[in-house]
């Protein structure tokens, strides 16, 4: 009697003769590796702003001086100054501030000198104070006083307070004016008949409060010539007027 084996072992058997081997080698099939995961990119760090240059502050406009300067405008800032002056001192108030300077008066009278007025001599936009420090028979001495935007000086001239002749007689006479250029100039005409007159001409300029010579002229001239009557009277700013 014949003996039905499994269905299984039939397969088996079939497949050894089919592939003609007595050891069959089955293949496991190999798993796929999974790819690992692409890192991801690590983003750059965002670069800071660039600061913005700080911008340098822009300083204030220096007001300029009106040349020449106003009457009384010792300052320069256009507005007219409070002045006074007793027989030992000078006295500004400076509009628009707080501030006062001061200045000696060198005065042959013990009362308080006359204010004849003020010039902006070498034109740099302050105003010089001009004094009547002394007088004669017919001619008044003035001495300027000059305000450098610190300081308020007595103008110097040989060593001593300036003293500048205006008038005169027949035979003598003093004056001074100021001219375009900002130099000073101071002249006396002598005369022996009141007709003829040698008339001396010095020019100076400022140089912070002293009146330096920068030269000298001399010139023969009649009465009634022009360069005889400038050395009888004043041109400069409001002095004397």
């Amino acid at each position: 009697m014949l003996r039905r084996l499994p269905p299984f072992v039939l397969l088996l058997a079939l497949a050894t003769a089919c592939s003609g081997s007595d050891n069959p080698t089955v293949e496991v099939p190999t798993a796929t590796p999974t790819p690992s995961a692409t890192p991801s990119p690590t983003p750059s760090p965002t670069p800071s702003a660039t600061p913005s240059p700080t911008a340098s502050p822009t300083p204030a406009p220096t007001k300029a001086r009106a040349v020449p300067a106003k009457d009384r405008d010792v300052d320069g800032d256009g507005t007219p100054d409070a002045i006074r002056a007793t027989a030992t001192l000078l006295t500004v108030e400076l509009s628009g501030s707080e501030r006062t300077v001061t200045a000696p008066v060198h005065a042959d009278s013990p009362r308080s000198p006359a204010i004849l007025g003020t010039a902006d001599v070498d034109r740099d936009g302050y105003a010089e104070v001009f004094l009547e420090t002394a007088e004669g028979a017919s001619t008044q001495f003035v001495t300027p006083y000059r305000f450098d935007g610190t300081t308020l000086r007595e103008v110097q001239l040989d060593d001593g307070p300036a003293r500048l002749g205006i008038g005169g007689s027949l035979t003598h006479g003093d004056g001074f004016q100021c001219g375009s250029s900002g130099l000073l100039e101071v002249r006396s005409a002598d005369s022996q008949d009141g007709s003829a007159y040698t008339v001396h001409v010095d020019t100076y300029r400022l140089k912070v409060a002293t009146l330096v010579l920068v030269k000298s002229a001399t010139l023969q001239a009649k009465q009634g010539d022009p360069e005889v009557d400038k050395a009888f009277s004043v041109d400069c700013g409001t002095v004397g007027n």
